[in-house]
C-alpha cells in the first residue's frame, strides 16, 4: 500500500486552496524521484516548500514524512504519517497543509519592526497528535 507521492502532492495543493492559501494561486513547481521515494512542491511565490519522503520502516510498515521549509526560516519541522488499510489520505493531506500554514504564519507577519519569535514545532506536533 505504498502512497502515490504525486497524488498526495495534488491533495496537499487542493487542501491549501481549501484553506484559502494564496501560495497555490500560481501552480507550484514539483520535483519527483520515484526511485528514491521523494517528492517536493516548491511554491512559485518563493514562500517555501514541502518535501515528501516515502520509506519502509524496519518492521515493513510504510511511512511518509512531510518536511516543511519557509523562506527566511531556518527551522525544518516534519510531520510523519503511518498509513494503514483504508487510510484517509485526504485527511492526511489536510493535516500537512494545515501544518505548513501554521508555520508560515509567523514569517508572514512583517508589519512590526521586531515581531515576536515563535516556534512552529508545537503547532506541527499538535497536528500530528490530532491525526
Amino acid at each position: 500500500m505504498a502512497p502515490r507521492l504525486l497524488t498526495l502532492l495534488n491533495q496537499i495543493e487542493t487542501a491549501l486552496a481549501n484553506h484559502g492559501s494564496s501560495v497555490v494561486s500560481t501552480p507550484p513547481l514539483r520535483t519527483l524521484n520515484f526511485h528514491k521515494g521523494l517528492a517536493r512542491m516548491a511554491f512559485a511565490d518563493g514562500s517555501g516548500s514541502i518535501l515528501l519522503q516515502n520509506f519502509t520502516l524496519a518492521d515493513g510498515q510504510i511511512s511518509v514524512r512531510a518536511i516543511f521549509s519557509w523562506e527566511g526560516n531556518a527551522d525544518t519541522p516534519s510531520l510523519s504519517i503511518y498509513p494503514h488499510e483504508y487510510y484517509d489520505w485526504l485527511a492526511a493531506a489536510d493535516q500537512i497543509a494545515a501544518a505548513w500554514l501554521a508555520g508560515q504564519a509567523p514569517a508572514a507577519t512583517t508589519a512590526s519592526a521586531n515581531p515576536p519569535a515563535q516556534d512552529v514545532r508545537p503547532a506541527v506536533e499538535e497536528v500530528a497528535a490530532a491525526g
